[in-house]
């Protein structure tokens, strides 16, 4: 009874297909008229969207005439907009609204056909599924069944396409015929091994290019549902035996079918869908170590067929695209957006198929995605970007370990160092081939001379147990040499050479690679400031302007690695207690300092060097200052009395220093803006604690008792000057409140020292002499006439306000507490000295005011 009803299932198909054939013809018989019309409208705007443009076409094959007769229903067009011109800057006729609407009219008029033909699929998948979950008949018998299905629904497609032509109802359930074969044959072989692997791929491949024939006639509806359709076939008939190598096989040769299928018929929705499948299964097989050693080779030949199989370009040479500029806005255009789309996405496949335990042979399988580009990039201008691109991927995944915090040991150190060796000979090479066939000469030699470099960089901070020793700093510094000498000789036959100047930079940062491996991390910081006077040098003598970029780069690698000290790569343990600071903070000054005076006057870098280093001098003075202060350690890991103190005046003066560097700065200014006004707010904060938490006249901070030259004077004395400054230089709107804060700043550093002085310790346990308090009171008078006298002079009224304010201050205190233990000669002798100044001061008040009235 079960054969009987397993044996009825494909003959209901093929009823219930010709019934619906039945009905759709009936339906389409009343709305003929209607239908003819919307049919030609879709013609007419098909045509418009995709027809071919002009091929940019090589001495070796001319265009090709123009045709005579008219379009056929389904004009054949190339696979991309790449394709289809040589030239940036070719627009598409119709715009994304009316694709879009193009795209919802057909959906609406075509979802129950779309819908139909997938459910005919998923039946002859659910067929084969249902033998297997209840049993019903031998394993042959069920993939058998399956087979007759299939072929017998593509029989009724062709009966009925030869019958009535070309309809979307049978393209549909040929499509759904199409996957019933695929789920058999992926059946015979995962399930039941009824077949060996190889006959069971050639017959796939027959049945994907056999539907991608009948999808010539049939249209892309039995594309759709027939080639995209099979992406999903795997997953629905897997049985857990996790052959994934297998799956990755087939969705190559679907993949190769749907790629040939779109030279001919090509629509946008059915190339994203099939880049959809592709990708798919490029991320399921990441979670399977059976499909490591053939995912990267899965990868290398999709990539491959994404740029060969639309244009028939088989040595990826014949289709040449010329960019007439290169830039941005050129490399992202619509023109050739659709190959970059793809190979982005293989390449990010490629990185993460990349992070897997390491080995020699699965990170050799990985180099063919990068020789396919650079391959490519011989003759397409507009996948430069690429090859770079790949070389960088490889890198950062090489050095994920490292950045990960995981430890330097490996457990095959020379077979990375091979791996690396062969990375850096692939990219070298290859750039240097390209250089010779492509005009981008800079890309090229950029990729040919850094690669070298790069990769031994990544060498020595992966295995630096492998490069230990003077020797392979010697190498590395001998390569440097060698580029440095080669641009020498190319610079004096031609100063505009550009591979000289490329490598020069390569030679530059193989010296820093050098110095890194002898000197370690310090060395290294030191090492990258040096190359600012020779780039400096090099610059003025062959007028070289385009590496000031490099030089700014360096400058910010450098500024940045020792303003971030000790949270980047902290090297202080390192040196023994040597005097670091001094040789790498000042060292690197001088080296900017050296590097501006290089420069002519009118050079725009000359100014950007010398603000680069008024923010390393700034940095230097405070290592310094930490460095005497803390007894050589630099880094303290507790907020102090001290410390507060260094911020102050440290943060105030980077504050400044941003602020100078943003003047000059193009696209930064916004970011120095804000960094300036953080630091000022810092040192604003930092100098509140000093006047209440850490202020050592309430607390237990001992003062050195050396007079005058103590920690005072860099609490609150410098503050005076670090307020000046800003009230000078910085933003108009920050003047009054630096005054404010540079006037408390110099009251509070005179009476601590007035204090210090008298006791030795600024400390309120002490007890205060009548000497001390009047003291107090004539440095106050002092400063109160001083204030006035000032004020008058300069017309100030809110300073002559101050200033008579704290003269009445110093009046109130002379006669309430100054005078209360004086009599005799001495009380006699303080009013009168109290009067004197009174008089004098009104005396000079109206000279001063007459003289400026």
């Amino acid at each position: 009874m079960e054969f009987i009803i397993l044996g009825l299932i494909p003959l209901g198909l093929g009823v219930g297909a010709v019934l619906g054939w039945v009905a759709f013809n009936r339906t389409r018989a009343l709305e003929q008229q209607l239908r003819e019309l919307q049919q030609q409208l879709w013609h007419l705007k098909e045509q418009q969207l995709y027809a071919p443009r002009d091929r940019a076409s090589s001495p070796r094959r001319p265009p090709a005439p123009a045709p005579v007769k008219d379009p056929p229903p389904v004009a054949p067009s190339p696979a991309d907009p790449a394709s289809r011109t040589s030239t940036p800057g070719t627009s598409t006729p119709a715009n994304s609204y009316s694709q879009g609407n193009l795209w919802l009219s057909k959906l609406k008029e075509f979802w129950m056909i779309w819908l139909g033909g997938g459910c005919i699929g998923l039946a002859g998948i659910f067929m084969v599924r249902y033998g297997i979950e209840q049993g019903l008949l031998g394993p042959a018998a069920r993939i058998g069944l399956a087979v007759v299905t299939g072929l017998l629904l593509h029989a009724v497609a062709e009966y009925l396409f030869r019958k009535v032509g070309p309809q979307p109802a049978v393209a549909a359930l040929a499509g759904g015929a199409s996957i019933t074969l695929y789920a058999a044959l992926l059946a015979a072989l995962h399930l039941y091994q009824l077949m060996s692997p190889g006959l069971v791929f050639t017959l796939l491949a027959v049945i994907s290019f056999v539907t991608m024939i009948l999808a010539l006639r049939h249209g892309p509806v039995l594309a759709g549902i027939g080639l995209l359709g099979a992406y999903v076939v795997p997953a629905l008939v897997s049985s857990g035996s996790n052959n994934m190598t297998g799956a990755l096989i087939y969705a190559l040769i679907v993949s190769t079918a749907a790629l040939c299928l779109l030279r001919y018929v090509y629509r946008p929705w059915l190339w994203y869908g099939a880049l959809a499948g592709m990708v798919f299964w490029g991320v399921v097989s990441l979670g399977e170590s059976s499909a490591h050693q053939f995912r990267p080779l899965y990868l290398a030949l999709l990539a491959y067929a994404l740029l060969a199989i639309p244009h028939l370009d088989w040595r990826l040479s014949v289709h040449r695209i010329r960019l007439a500029t290169l830039s941005w806005r050129t490399l992202l255009s619509s023109d050739y957006r659709r190959d970059q789309i793809g190979l982005l996405l293989l390449l990010s496949l490629l990185a993460l198929s990349l992070l897997q335990p390491f080995s020699l042979s699965a990170f050799v399988l990985h180099l063919p995605f990068a020789a396919v580009l650079l391959v490519a990039a011989r003759q397409r201008e507009d996948l430069c970007p690429f090859p770079w691109l790949s070389a960088v991927v490889l890198i950062v995944i090489s050095l994920v370990p490292l950045l990960s915090g995981q430890s330097h040991v490996v457990t095959a150190p020379v077979d990375k160092f091979w791996a690396y060796v062969i990375a850096a000979s692939l990219f070298s090479v290859g750039g240097v081939w390209l250089l010779r066939q492509s005009r981008l000469v800079a890309v090229w030699s950029s990729l040919a001379f850094l690669s070298p470099v790069l990769w031994l960089s990544v060498t020595y901070l992966q295995l630096p147990e492998l490069l230990q020793g003077w020797h392979w700093s010697a190498i590395t510094l001998m390569l440097g040499g060698a580029y440095i000498f080669y641009a020498t000789q190319r610079l004096a036959r031609a100063e505009r050479d550009i591979p000289a100047v490329w490598l020069l930079l390569a030679g530059h940062a193989a010296y820093s690679v050098a110095v890194a491996i002898a000197f370690q991390e310090a060395g290294l910081t030191l090492a990258l400031a040096l190359q600012l006077i020779s780039l400096s040098w090099l610059i003025k003598r062959y007028q070289l302007q385009s590496v000031d970029w490099l030089v700014k780069l360096l400058v910010a690698v450098v500024v940045t690695r020792l303003t971030f000290n000790p949270w980047l790569l902290s090297y202080a343990d390192t040196l023994g207690g040597t005097h670091w600071s001094l040789w790498t903070y000042g060292g690197a000054t001088a080296c900017c300092v050296v590097a501006a005076r290089f420069l002519n006057s009118d050079n725009p870098l000359r100014a950007w060097l010398e603000a680069a280093a008024l923010h390393l001098l700034v940095l230097t003075l405070g290592a310094e200052t930490r460095y005497w202060l803390y007894d050589g350690q630099i880094f303290i890991d507790r907020f102090s009395y001290l410390e507060a103190a260094i911020n102050v005046n440290l943060w105030a003066a980077l504050a400044l220093a941003y602020h100078y560097r943003g003047q000059l700065s193009e696209h930064l200014r916004g970011i120095y803006a804000v960094a300036a006004k953080v630091l000022l707010c810092a040192s604003l904060g930092a100098f509140a604690l000093l006047l209440t938490a850490h202020n050592p006249y309430f607390g237990y901070q001992v003062v050195a008792t050396t007079p005058v030259f103590n920690s005072l004077l860099l609490a609150y004395g410098l503050p005076v000057v670090m307020a000046w400054l800003v009230r000078r230089y910085y933003l108009a709107r920050w003047r009054n409140m630096a005054g404010v804060v540079g006037m408390v700043a110099l009251f509070v550093f005179i009476n601590l020292e007035i204090r210090h002085l008298w006791n030795g310790d600024v400390s309120d346990y002490l007890p205060t002499s009548s000497g001390e308090l009047y003291t107090y009171s004539l440095v106050w008078l002092l400063i109160a006439i001083g204030a006035v006298l000032q004020a008058t002079r300069l017309q100030k009224t809110q300073l002559y306000k101050v200033g008579m304010c704290m003269l009445l201050a110093v009046i109130a205190k002379i006669f309430l507490v100054d005078m209360s233990d004086l009599a005799g000669l001495l009380r006699v002798a303080s009013f009168m000295g109290l009067g004197l100044a009174l008089l004098g001061l009104s005396y000079m008040h109206k000279r001063l005011s007459g003289e400026t009235s």
